[in-house]
């Protein structure tokens, strides 16, 4: 009980006389916390809004959009017909499966399209209507031209030898073709024969998010398509994908589901085959990850209570347990390799675990508060789901430190029967490099301040660049190749626009109408020019002054005669028809429009007029931050100061992912400077300010730097997911270099502190690693690039905190007068057991 405190050996003993009581009750709360920790995974959410705070404009929107319309999701079923021969079958395919479709329940579809065919043939019988007044009064005013130049031919009163006046309106096919937007279908069908596809759209009856509602709508799609006999069964060659909201959000959640299932497994099998081949002891599986998974369980439980409320999990959290079980093992770790090394120096397993507690209780209580200090530094940021992060990881750190000092000494006591007390005579690699650095300390250091330089030439690079903004490369792997990316893409180009509009909400039709002039305005200028498709608002749906253009498409009508019908190439005839319609003409109420014609316009309690329908153009800057952010907050800016009272609210997918990339750049900076300043407090806090304070920081900083450096080197951007890995690296990289200096100070003893704890804790960092890398099996690009970056701060930081710290601690201690060291170590392979005991007590190398 060497170093051992009475308050220590009175806890120690506590432990181990209640330890059974100890244990029921923590399997007992485990109960209640498991089944709110599988609550939170079974809530799993991609959607982007739930990255964002709910008082973010776009999150307030979007929330605003959904409670005021139904609707505004899509599952489009795309069929590659692979020729055009195939295109009849193809849409047989489609009308069978619609037919099907429109069983669903309502709850779960609203409408399901195959074409336009209505929507063409109503915009047809009142297309005098849709025209502006003072175009209509053009056409007439140039059939009525046409008209009295014909007369005074035929009664040979010309005033002049002029040619009669042109009867060319494509200037005003060509205002209303820019103003449809989008492009027309064939025969009234979501199809086209050059492109070889055709498409099926379902209106979803109300927004949802992660897989709910959308996984039932598409899993029967996709059971009624295997009713059906699938593609193959009308053409050979045929091929089908889905595409639209739902099956982004289907297709993401999926992908986190899968990857947790596997990264799970992977996991655990590696962590425990890292623990037998360290201890070489199989019970040491037992006594750590029994203690572990009931905090992990623990923290999540607490996590979903006030006041922290985390309820759910999102795209950025999704890999929590795994990461805690990574990061919080390390102090379980450090206590068992503690009490395996006294063991193995022949101590009794009660003795040995009261040394344990004693002198693993220090580093790794620094360690857990940085660690918990660096995850909760994401508490400050904009980001909701860094917000749950932090909240999480900070209190899974400290709670798996507390379950390892509570929990491991009585299970220890149960399970440890001396099977791992025989030492080994082989010289380990941790032995060796120990050694080395004793011997050449200034080498390292040297070396090290080498790497320092490198890593500060390339760190000039860094600047706004390395910021990822292409949300194009944070999608799932494989959608670009065969999945909704893919299938996305063949959908805008077919309709040859977005499906899904950004909406601007305000509070009356005035509003409305003057924010949609504003916006068609500035669409004809940078940025906007080019980048919309169409603005729509209730009078574009429901026309003004419908009683003076039925009566002027009445006058136009009756004037033309059989002889300027007979004086009209037929271009210049079916443009007429086209303006003038066929049918008889009336007025057209709200009651009779297409449904789809006042998507995004009526409300849930049937208003209409206080929303502007904005359709971008799809095209590749709509994937680009700076183009996006651009796009969003012009919008945003005009609508603003159109209204003079009350700011209208833009609401959509793109405006989110805009202000994703705001929140990225505010928050970096903001969550790394309080991760570092919070690491620093807990080391100045536990360990004063002496000089070993500033090596640890300074072995930190170093690892850190060389990560970023590394980062630039590699190319790997930093992005909505992974730019915590920075200040998670503050925390979990301090965690090495605080042990390794806590053991330094204990034995003064360079290679006794690389020997022995740089084995523990190059084993923490194997397990952490472990953790991390379960990132790296992700299909989301964005997780994926999280994961490097984790994994290379995690290599980078061990090796200054095994390397670089303990050789400048030996440098600096050989410039000081010797001091004799509280406990005498002959050799700090001792420390982790390969040296043998004699029998008068004292080792022998």
């Amino acid at each position: 009980m060497r170093g051992s405190s009475a308050r220590v050996r009175a806890f120690v003993a506590w432990t181990l006389r209640h330890g059974r009581l100890l244990w029921m009750l923590a399997l007992l709360l485990a109960i209640p916390a498991t089944v709110r920790t599988a609550r939170m995974y079974a809530s799993l959410r991609s959607d982007l809004e739930q990255l964002l705070p709910r008082d973010a404009p776009s999150v307030h929107a979007i929330e605003e959009l959904r409670a005021r319309m139904p609707g505004l999701q899509h599952l489009g079923v795309i069929v590659d017909v692979g020729g055009a021969q195939n295109l009849p079958a193809g849409e047989r395919l489609l009308d069978d499966l619609a037919a099907r479709v429109r069983t669903y329940p309502k709850a779960l579809v609203r409408a399901v399209r195959v074409g336009d065919a209505e929507e063409r043939a109503f915009l047809e019988s009142h297309a005098p209507l849709y025209l502006d007044l003072e175009d209509l009064q053009t056409i007439h005013d140039r059939l009525e031209d046409r008209r009295d130049w014909e007369v005074a031919k035929k009664t040979g009163s010309l005033l002049s030898d002029e040619g009669p006046p042109p009867l060319d309106f494509a200037d005003l096919e060509k205002k209303y073709a820019a103003r449809a937007g989008g492009r027309r279908s064939e025969r009234g069908r979501f199809s086209s024969a050059e492109q070889k596809t055709t498409l099926l759209l379902i209106e979803v009856a109300e927004a949802s998010g992660g897989r709910g509602k959308g996984q039932e709508l598409l899993d029967r799609v996709k059971a009624d398509l295997a009713a059906l006999g699938g593609p193959d069964r009308y053409a050979p060659g045929m091929r089908l994908g889905f595409t639209g909201d739902v099956a982004i959000s289907v297709e993401e959640t999926s992908a986190l589901m899968a990857d947790l299932s596997l990264s799970s497994v992977v996991v655990a099998l590696l962590v425990i085959a890292s623990l037998v081949l360290y201890f070489r002891w199989w019970r040491s599986v037992l006594v750590l990850l029994a203690p572990l998974l009931l905090a992990t369980v623990y923290a999540f439980a607490l996590a979903s209570l006030p006041p922290f409320r985390v309820t759910e999990l999102n795209s950025n959290t999704a890999f929590l347990g795994s990461i805690v079980v990574g990061n919080g093992i390390n102090f379980g770790i450090m206590l068992l390799a503690r009490h395996v090394e006294e063991r193995r120096r022949g101590v009794a397993t009660a003795d040995a675990l009261t040394t344990a507690v004693a002198f693993a209780r220090p580093g790794t209580l620094a360690a857990a508060l940085a660690s918990s200090v660096s995850y909760a530094s994401l508490i400050v940021t904009d980001f909701r789901g860094f917000e749950q992060f932090g909240y999480i990881g900070g209190l899974g750190m400290v709670i798996s430190w507390v379950t390892a000092f509570v929990l491991i000494p009585p299970l220890t006591l149960w399970l440890d029967r001396g099977e791992h007390v025989r030492p080994s005579r082989r010289t380990g690699a941790m032995e060796r490099l120990g050694r080395l650095v004793a011997a050449r300390p200034g080498v390292f250091v040297t070396v090290g301040a080498l790497l320092l330089a490198a890593a500060a030439v390339e760190l000039r690079h860094i600047g706004p660049h390395q910021l990822e903004t292409d949300f194009s490369k944070l999608r799932r792997r494989d959608t670009w190749t065969s999945g909704e990316g893919l299938w996305g893409r063949r959908m805008d180009a077919l309709l040859g626009t977005y499906l899904t509009p950004m909406v601007v909400l305000t509070d009356a039709p005035d509003d409305a109408r003057r924010v949609a002039q504003a916006l068609r305005d500035a669409a004809t200028r940078p940025p906007l020019q080019g980048m919309i498709a169409s603005i729509r608002t209730i009078d574009d749906v429901l026309p003004a002054d419908q009683e003076k253009k039925i009566a002027l498409a009445e006058g136009i009508r009756k004037m033309l005669t059989p002889n300027i019908r007979a004086n009209l190439s037929e271009e210049h005839r079916a443009s007429i028809e086209r303006f003038l319609g066929s049918g008889p003409l009336e007025a057209i109420s709200a009651a009779n429009l297409p449904a789809t014609f006042t998507i995004g316009l009526r409300e849930r309690d049937g208003t209409l007029g206080q929303s502007v329908v904005v359709y971008p153009v799809p095209s590749r800057a709509l994937w680009q931050g700076e183009q996006l952010g651009a796009l969003v907050s012009t919008i945003r800016g005009v609508s603003s100061a159109t209204v003079s009272s009350g700011s209208p609210r833009v609401a959509g997918s793109l405006p989110l992912s805009a202000d994703i990339v705001d929140s990225m750049r505010r928050d970096g900076v903001r969550a790394t400077a309080t991760a570092l300043g919070g690491v620093l407090v807990v080391v100045l806090a536990l360990f004063g300010a002496r000089r070993a304070s500033g090596l640890v920081v300074a072995s930190l900083l170093t690892g850190v730097a060389w990560l970023a450096a590394l980062g630039i080197a590699f190319g790997v951007k930093v992005n909505f997911a992974n730019f915590i890995a920075y200040p998670i690296t503050f925390g979990i990289g301090v965690d090495y270099a605080v042990n390794v200096a806590s053991r330094f100070r204990e034995d003064g003893d360079t290679a006794a502190a690389v020997a022995s704890t740089g084995g523990a804790v190059a084993l923490c960092s194997a397990t952490t690693v472990i953790g991390y890398s379960s990132l790296l099996l992700a299909q989301n690009q964005a997780l994926f690039l999280f994961g490097v970056l984790a994994v290379l701060g995690e290599i980078t930081c061990l090796v200054a905190a095994i390397t670089l710290l303990p050789a400048a601690l030996a440098w600096v201690s050989r410039r000081r007068p010797p001091a004799e060291p509280k406990v005498r170590r002959s050799s700090g392979a001792e420390n982790i057991g390969r040296m043998a005991p004699r029998t008068d007590g004292t080792t022998h190398a």
